[in-house]
């Protein structure tokens, strides 16, 4: 009865700690905070109106991206429950994210105690579950990444833990059952963390192996890991098909380690913010102080927690890199992992003494702390939506939106993050397209987003607002110092905007407002007088716009005809299937008086000499360092400027077997050639990576060799003209009217289309004909989907009643000694 009543107390205790966590914050008016909130946030708030007209799924989002499948790519379960939460607020985002965050401590606190009453540490438990929320790691994630799916994912992760090891240590088989469907939860919160889970339990498993030598246990932890990827398979192959699996994520994963003074400074927090991930120091040395201490049983997590600490670090980086699937090894974003392996055992280790037992509890306590600011701001003078207001009208986003006819691309340089996004679509009820958003893994139109980015930074201006009207945007909205040279770079954006029809609306310090009037929805129709083809050869249509990026970076997939309509093609990086058909399409399309650049540095390697050769002229490799030599031309010197800071090292190539040099230079006193033509003069092949390196510091006099060579075959800007559309959208179709044939709507195009009428593809841009084009959303691979969710499910049924037979077969045979001894 006592025992009741204590357990009945601290649900109380948790109910008003996770009332009183709302009210802070919403005294303070400085919520949402987090990176990436807004974002989630917005996708609950378009669910629950879905869900209120009758869409319980909505395949499709046109606001952002110019148009997104917001919930494909992205684990669903968070989304559904925002909406639940926004529900239960009335309708009101905002609010709902107050109800959200209130969720995250009270369900998770329950989680903790559930494990102690279990466990028979009802007080300890208790404790747990009071401290959990306010971990710095775990405030991280929610108020400074705002990473909603990832905290609500922290709420089911003790329970795991907790039934994987009841498996582990107490033999008992209905635990591991109970982590299948938790561990599916998991994954429909954050499919990427749950396989950081999946990783962090082999690590785990690996060191329980050690201290155990016992390996028939670990196959069925593994199994039950497996299974919920393959249960969830309906929502998670469709979800792999694309978005961030196809993306590279390298350099992403390199920013997820730092120093391990970083990670364990309680102090930092204090005089530099909450700005890093931290570990925690008390947690640290709770882990190894039972690494060392413990009995067996709690050693595991311990040892398995400390180890990951050790992967955080960045001299794990070069040896974590090389390994496969490195790319997703973010392992900053482990810590939360390792704390509840830390946790969970501290509580299992029964024989600690009470008195260790407090100092300990205290130490976890003190070093929360110095996390207060992310919850406590004081008591602000304006509500939330006051500042968001303020905000608004700051960016000049209020501006835009009254102006807008179509879509705006917003160019902050994700400054704001995912709040720029969402004041410009969702803020008061008033919705504006975008062709930017926020988790830009799940956009279709990804490069066209990074190119625009690139023009921006680097001061390609008419490139920037030729391809924002391709994109469909009537608005463009820059932040000043995303400008290559800050504001002393107004001028040449404003004239840019000019050739293009924008005007300069509105500006203050920071922002810059662009609109072009136009009265209606459109599209456009291009005429583009160059094509550059390969991995590489877009960075040359920052410099000429009126050479467009080719949708293949392979040969075979155009045709003679296609290629014959430009009067230049760019090839660099480019591949073929078959070499001698490859050369007489080149050389044909050279008689017809195509002009065709080749960069040097981009021709693939033979298949069976494994040289870099092509129409009988070889590369060869050259070093330079700062910038080139003196470098000599049929017009005379070329004088260069050094090369970019990031890339003093220069590794390039030279030519041999050119009919006719036009540019050459002397290396250790040998004539090397770089430039000239073989075939005829409509052949020009390139090296020293010119081109890169005009695109990366706009050298002039690079600029003006570079026009020599292509000859004066292309305008500065292309012909694009504005076609007016009609477009109408219901939740599984959408229905376009056009006056004229191919016209690019500027809606991303998605493999969920299927119509009647033809649609074609260009730069992931939906291309129609003329007429009426009625455009069907079915949701993707729902075959495939079913068969791996069916196979998983059967395989969990067949599951238990392995481990069923399992533990059936350990207790006859415990029993047969004693018979026999009976």
């Amino acid at each position: 009865m006592k025992k009741q009543a204590g357990i009945t107390m601290t649900i109380m205790l948790y109910l008003m700690a996770a009332i009183a966590i709302a009210y802070v914050i919403r005294i303070g008016g400085n919520y949402p905070t987090g990176v990436d909130t807004m974002c989630h946030v917005y996708k609950g708030d378009v669910l629950y109106h879905a869900i209120r007209q009758g869409n319980w799924y909505p395949l499709y989002d046109r606001f952002w991206y110019n148009g997104v499948q917001m919930m494909r790519y992205w684990a669903p379960l968070p989304v559904y429950f925002l909406a639940f939460c926004q529900a239960i607020a009335g309708g009101v985002d905002l609010e709902g994210y107050l109800v959200f965050v209130s969720l995250v401590f009270y369900l998770g606190a329950l989680v903790w105690l559930y494990i102690g009453i279990r466990k028979n540490r009802l007080v300890l438990g208790a404790f747990m579950g009071g401290l959990w929320f306010f971990m710095p790691n775990n405030l991280y994630a929610l108020f400074v990444e705002g990473n909603l799916p990832r905290s609500l994912s922290m709420v089911l992760l003790p329970l795991f833990i907790y039934f994987v090891s009841e498996y582990l240590f107490e033999n008992d088989w209905r635990s591991l059952i109970m982590a299948v469907p938790v561990f599916v939860g998991i994954a429909l919160c954050h499919v990427g963390y749950a396989g950081m889970i999946a990783l962090a339990m082999l690590l785990f498993l690996l060191v329980y192996r050690i201290l155990y030598h016992r390996t028939g246990k670990c196959i069925p932890v593994i199994v039950s890991i497996i299974l919920p990827f393959m249960i969830i398979g309906i929502w998670l192959y469709a979800s792999l098909k694309g978005g961030i699996t196809s993306t590279d994520s390298s350099q992403v994963m390199k920013g997820f380690f730092q120093d391990a003074v970083i990670s364990l400074n309680p102090l930092r927090r204090l005089t530099r913010g909450n700005t890093d991930f931290y570990f925690g120091f008390a947690a640290f040395a709770v882990a190894v102080f039972g690494a060392f201490c413990s009995k067996r049983r709690s050693m595991t997590g311990f040892w398995a927690a400390l180890l990951i600490f050790a992967c955080t670090t960045t001299s794990m980086y070069a040896v974590l890199s090389k390994l496969p699937g490195s790319q997703y090894l973010w392992m900053l974003r482990f810590i939360s992992i390792a704390l509840v392996m830390i946790l969970y055992s501290f509580m299992m280790w029964t024989s600690l003494k009470r008195g260790f037992v407090i100092l300990c509890c205290v130490l976890l306590v003190l070093d929360c702390i110095p996390s207060y600011g992310l919850i406590w701001h004081g008591i602000g003078e304006r509500t939330a939506k006051e500042n968001m207001q303020l905000s608004a009208d700051a960016s000049l986003i209020t501006k835009a939106r009254s102006i807008t006819k179509q879509r705006v691309a917003l160019m902050d340089g994700s400054r704001l993050g995912a709040m720029a996004p969402y004041l410009l679509t969702d803020y008061d009820e008033e919705q504006t397209q975008g062709t930017y958003g926020a988790g830009w893994q799940s956009a279709a139109t990804a490069v066209n987003i990074v190119e625009l980015n690139e023009a921006v930074e680097r001061g390609f201006y008419p490139y920037l607002f030729d391809r924002a009207l391709e994109l469909g945007n009537d608005t463009v909205l820059i932040k000043i110092s995303e400008l290559k040279n800050g504001s002393k770079d107004i001028p040449d954006v404003t004239n840019a905007a000019k050739e293009q029809e924008f005007t300069l609306v509105q500006y203050n310090n920071s922002f810059l407002l662009y609109h072009r009037e136009i009265s209606t929805v459109f599209g456009t129709v291009c005429k583009y007088d160059g094509l550059a083809i390969g991995n590489a050869a877009a960075s040359l249509t920052y410099s000429y716009p009126d050479i467009t990026r080719g949708d293949s970076a392979n040969l075979d997939d155009y045709t003679f005809a296609e290629l014959s309509g430009y009067k230049v093609i760019y090839l660099s990086g480019f591949s073929y299937s078959d070499k001698t058909k490859a050369e007489k399409l080149v050389k044909r399309l050279s008689n017809a008086g195509v002009k065709i650049i080749i960069s040097g540095d981009g021709i693939p390697q033979d298949a069976h000499t494994k040289e870099r050769d092509f129409l009988g002229v070889s590369c060869q490799d050259i070093y330079f360092e700062n910038g080139y030599p003196i470098l000599y031309t049929a017009q005379g010197e070329l004088d260069t400027l050094l090369f970019d800071k990031e890339n003093a090292q220069w590794k390039t190539v030279y030519f041999n077997g050119l009919d006719q040099a036009d540019g050459y230079l002397y290396d250790s006193g040998m004539r090397v050639d770089f430039a000239g033509t073989v075939y005829n003069d409509n052949i020009v092949f390139i090296g020293l990576n010119l081109s890169y390196h005009y695109f990366l510091t706009k050298d002039e006099n690079v600029g003006a060799y570079m026009d020599r060579l292509m000859g004066d075959q292309l305008n500065s800007l292309p012909d694009r003209t504005i076609v007016p559309l009609k477009i109408t959208y219901r939740s599984d179709e959408i229905r376009i009217e056009s006056p004229r044939d191919n016209v690019n709507t500027s809606l991303a195009y998605h493999d969920i289309f299927h119509s009647k009428q033809k649609l074609l593809s260009e730069h992931a841009l939906t291309v129609v004909r003329h007429g009426v084009t009625v455009i069907r959303l079915k949701y993707p691979y729902v075959m495939q989907g079913m068969i791996l969710s069916l196979a998983g499910i059967i395989g969990y049924l067949f599951f238990i009643l392995w481990l069923r037979r399992k533990h059936h077969d350990l207790v006859t045979k415990e029993k047969r000694p004693q018979e026999v001894k009976g």
